[in-house]
């Protein structure tokens, strides 16, 4: 089995990396690990002047991306746990209520706080636990964002972040590792990257942690797009 590996400082640099290891291998790998040493140091201006929209009109915009992960705006203006996690569902209700299909399954961030069927808030659980137990180097602490009983095999438009846990190391500092299933170097991967910085720089200020790196297994990473609009974006 082959296994790539990238290292990279920021978001941006680990997406480059990735695109032009995917350009380099006809257009997908499987088993791509990248670890972002400073996967909380981000600039939004990234989100604009990379985003696919740009060189294809149907794509994906990176800021909405990154917004399924973690809604920085609403929390911009809700600081409060608990006033963010109710104002983003009473959103997202509002958004999805009519949805259906692929698109009825929702968001990465509710999945995060009112895990279907039975509505855990697994985020917060975790932020509890990081404030109450013992430090140690690893806590168990794990977040499932697909289920058998709720999503059904498909091909397209089901959940890909499946996976992941927080690792809380010996000096205080918290990684976030995520195992994607399908990972669109393209239209998703950094927003996903900026997402998943936000959301792990939002758990260690709930907790009083440092933040520590972002480890992603995307198991198949692919770009749905053609080459030369791969080339043009990452420039």
């Amino acid at each position: 089995m082959t296994v790539h590996v990238i290292n990279e400082v920021t978001a941006l640099d680990a997406w480059k990396a990735g695109a032009r290891l995917l350009l380099q291998e006809h257009g997908e790998v499987c088993n791509l690990i990248t670890t972002i040493s400073k996967p909380c140091s981000l600039e939004q201006q990234w989100l604009v002047t990379h985003s696919p929209r740009i060189v294809k009109v149907t794509a994906d915009d990176s800021r909405d991306v990154a917004n399924t992960l973690f809604p920085e705006k609403i929390h911009r203006r809700f600081t409060d746990r608990s006033a963010l996690y109710e104002r983003y569902l009473a959103a997202h209700d509002r958004a999805h209520g009519r949805s259906t299909g692929r698109h009825a399954w929702g968001t990465y961030f509710e999945r995060l706080i009112r895990f279907p069927p039975s509505g855990v808030n697994q985020l917060e659980r975790a932020i509890e636990k990081l404030n109450t137990w013992p430090q140690r180097n690893t806590t168990g602490l794990v977040f499932h964002l697909s289920s058998p009983t709720v999503d059904a095999p498909r091909t397209r438009g089901g959940p890909c972040w499946h996976f992941g846990e927080i690792l809380w190391n010996a000096d205080e500092s918290l990684d976030l590792v995520v195992v994607y299933r399908n990972h669109d170097y393209f239209n998703k991967v950094l927003g996903n990257f900026a997402g998943l910085g936000r959301l792990l720089n939002f758990i260690c200020d709930a907790s009083g942690k440092n933040p520590g790196k972002l480890i992603c297994h995307s198991v198949h990473a692919y770009f749905d797009c053609s080459q030369q609009q791969l080339r043009s974006l990452i420039t």
